[in-house]
């Protein structure tokens, strides 16, 4: 035994040299049977219910540990009985090898402290580099009475009895306290979900999905390319692997790989649609779980032939000159295309160009306590606007994302390519009106958005992470978190300090998980500190998360990859009497809103030059949703221009939807300094924009 256990051993060190070992799906108790077997005249030892093979110690060895199996580079499975040598074991070796390799792997091997320290193979202490799996050899000496028994043995003589055992490196050792069950668990979801990408997601989809997100097609997509890459890599080795070896070819290269789920994950999914062959509504799909607000955006991919179709079609039917785009300016406004519908005296009321406001100064203007009107759109628009001479806007910061530019064809002669009889359009920030996505996901689990200050938290939005964080926040007297009684679910209670948790959610299973902590105005706010901060409460498979800090219309955005453990501060608000406050970036903010809106100071009135309703509803027409922009003068902007959008185009154009969505991203207007511009409201959704009339009335008008 003692010359097969140098043999044994030498097997495994090379098993446990590849850094990964599994489990036959042979079963221990069938590997000892096969062991016992294979001897054809066992020698009695002792007595005759035991002979020289069969021992508990070594019983207990092949029943746990006799099914290791590893992979060599040829896919094919090692045992730790693959040892000829020793002649009087080498046919059950034989044998027990070839019932495990057999059998295909159920699982990856793994031992953990908890159980080694509970047995006497030897010295246990997590700081070993290698631990004892079996008792290599005990002795023992026979007393009168047994020697009675046991007629083989002699009276005080010591036996020595050498039993299966080895030695494993620290790797294979898990400390946790996990249970081997657990692990294995997580492996075989891993390994299970790894295959069943492999066989679903070919190159050619891997392919296509790559070029997508390297030409802009998705949003938010390129942090995704480098996964798309490297499982691409894995398909094109798949895809050479005789059936037989898929299975170990999975197990193997999904052991504790960061993308094995990928197949799950938000790309995975994409790709899935993209297999099934609509790349259009898989663009489309996958642009509205990353931004519902921004999923128009989506391009697909276009051949030479669509291209060349389209052209053709644009230039037969003159619409050439339509798609060459400009920016428009307030000169080529007419009165007889703006205008609305004066409620009071039933007439149409033109709207003026306003010009008689003097500036207004840099500094911020509070209006907190100013006497302000509530006002509707419509209202406004037929009882107060046709009585002005001059209207300002109050900008806040959150109106950044109500930036809005007109633009028209260079020909005011071209033919229309709208649904409406004219070629003006306009483009909001981003070339699409932006909304948070944390707002709106805040919004869609029935948590607060509209207030003064605003922690939210959202994590798991790839599906894959179920742990449950928890958002606190530290106020100058007390806590707020799901411990405490400031919650919505727990009869509407609110902080001394005017904070409530509205959203708690300890396991967001297939949702996005949110967290919300909100202060609707700062009525209650006493001067101090208040820290956002995030704990992990139970990591389940913690893989990050986003935060948004909104305080009086700035936004703050911090975002963490990879697992969160313990309490994480991410931002103090320092809260001050007069309702000013500065912070302290705990986490690094990845983005964060301007002071200034179009180049102009926030919180402060500016000159409306011109009022007027979206070209769709100009004149006769009324096709789709109804904006109403407020141009203001000497607004900015800093980005280049998308001149028209497919959801507004002809049906005849749209037959060429493809093209014309990549001639829409690709041709954008570069802004000049006379543009037509401001913050555009769509009637649709609601949102608000406090007004001065003539230098004295506030309006806050409500869309």
């Amino acid at each position: 035994m003692k010359d097969l256990l140098v043999l044994l051993q030498a097997q495994f060190d090379k098993m446990c040299a590849t850094s990964k070992l599994f489990r036959s799906q042979a079963s221990g108790q069938e590997v000892w049977d096969t062991y016992l077997s294979s001897f054809s005249n066992p020698g009695i030892w002792r007595d005759p219910s035991s002979n020289e093979y069969n021992c508990n110690l070594c019983n207990n060895f092949i029943r746990r540990y006799g099914n290791i199996v590893a992979v060599d580079s040829n896919l094919n499975l090692m045992s730790i009985f693959d040892v000829q040598g020793v002649e009087e074991y080498d046919t059950a070796m034989l044998n027990m090898s070839t019932l495990i390799k057999s059998r295909p792997i159920q699982d990856v091997f793994v031992e953990t402290y908890d159980f080694l320290n509970t047995m006497n193979y030897g010295k246990t202490s997590k700081s070993n580099e290698v631990f004892a799996l079996g008792l290599p050899v005990n002795h023992k000496v026979y007393t009168a009475e047994e020697v009675a028994v046991f007629g083989r043995v002699e009276e005080k003589k010591s036996y020595s009895f050498h039993h299966f055992s080895l030695e494993i490196p620290k790797a294979f050792i898990d400390l946790s306290g996990k249970s081997v069950e657990a692990i294995q668990g997580e492996f075989r979801s891993n390994k299970d979900v790894f295959l069943r990408g492999l066989q679903e997601l070919n190159s050619d989809v891997l392919s296509t999905v790559y070029d997508l997100i390297e030409q802009g097609s998705l949003l938010d997509a390129a942090t995704h390319a480098d996964k798309v890459f490297h499982f691409h890599k894995f398909v094109e080795r798949y895809a050479n692997i005789p059936n037989e070896k898929a299975d170990i070819f999975a197990w193997v290269n999904s052991y504790k790989l960061n993308i094995a789920k990928f197949r799950n994950e938000l790309i995975g999914v994409f790709c899935t649609e993209i297999a099934e062959g609509d790349i259009e509504k898989a663009c489309l799909n996958w642009n509205k779980r990353v931004d519902p607000a921004n999923y128009m955006r989506a391009s697909a991919p276009i051949t030479a032939k669509q291209i060349s179709d389209a052209k053709n079609f644009v230039d037969e039917n003159g619409y050439a000159e339509s798609f060459t785009r400009r920016c428009a300016n307030i000169d080529d406004i007419s009165v007889s295309e703006v205008k609305h519908a004066n409620a009071g005296d039933g007439k149409i009321k033109t709207v003026s160009v306003f010009d008689n406001i003097q500036p207004t100064k840099a500094n911020v203007v509070d209006i907190s306590k100013a006497k302000i009107e509530e006002i509707g759109i419509e209202d406004f628009m037929s009882d107060i606007l046709p009585k002005s001479k001059s209207v300002e806007a109050y900008l806040e910061p959150r109106h950044a994302n109500n930036s809005v530019v007109m633009t028209t064809a260079e020909n005011p002669d071209s033919k229309p390519i709208f649904k409406w009889s004219n070629n003006y359009s306009w483009s909001y920030k981003g070339n699409l009106a932006g909304v948070s996505m944390i707002k709106e996901a805040v919004k869609s689990q029935g948590g607060t958005v509209e207030a003064f200050m605003r922690g939210s938290l959202i994590w798991n939005e790839n599906g894959n992470d179920n742990s449950d964080l928890d958002l606190h926040t530290q106020e100058p007297l007390c806590s707020i978190n799901y411990s405490s009684n400031f919650r919505k679910d727990r009869g509407n209670v609110f902080s001394p300090c005017g904070g409530q948790l509205d959203l708690d959610n300890t396991g967001p299973q297939n949702r996005v998980g949110v967290e919300n902590i909100y202060y609707l105005n700062n009525s209650k706010m006493r001067a101090g500190d208040y820290i956002y901060a995030i704990h992990q409460f139970s990591d389940r498979n913690s893989q990050g998360y986003k935060f948004e800090l909104e305080i009086n219309g700035e936004v703050f955005n911090y975002e963490h990859n990879g697992r969160v453990s313990g309490m994480n501060k991410i931002v103090t608000v320092h809260y001050k009497t007069d309702g000013s406050y500065t912070l302290t970036h705990h986490v690094k903010p990845t983005g964060r809103s301007s002071k200034e809106v179009g180049g102009l100071d926030t919180n402060n009135f500016h000159i409306v030059n011109l009022l007027c309703l979206s070209p769709n509803h100009w004149g006769e027409n009324s096709t789709g949703n109804k904006h109403i922009f407020f141009m203001l003068k000497d607004f900015k902007v800093e980005e280049k221009v998308r001149g028209f959008h497919n959801e507004n185009l002809l049906p005849d154009l749209l037959q060429h939807r493809k093209v014309m969505e990549v001639l829409g991203s690709t041709s954008l207007i570069e802004p000049s300094g006379d543009t037509l511009a401001g913050v555009g409201f769509n009637a649709t959704v609601r949102d608000s924009l406090t007004v001065r009339v003539d230098n004295a009335r506030l309006y806050n008008i409500k869309f």
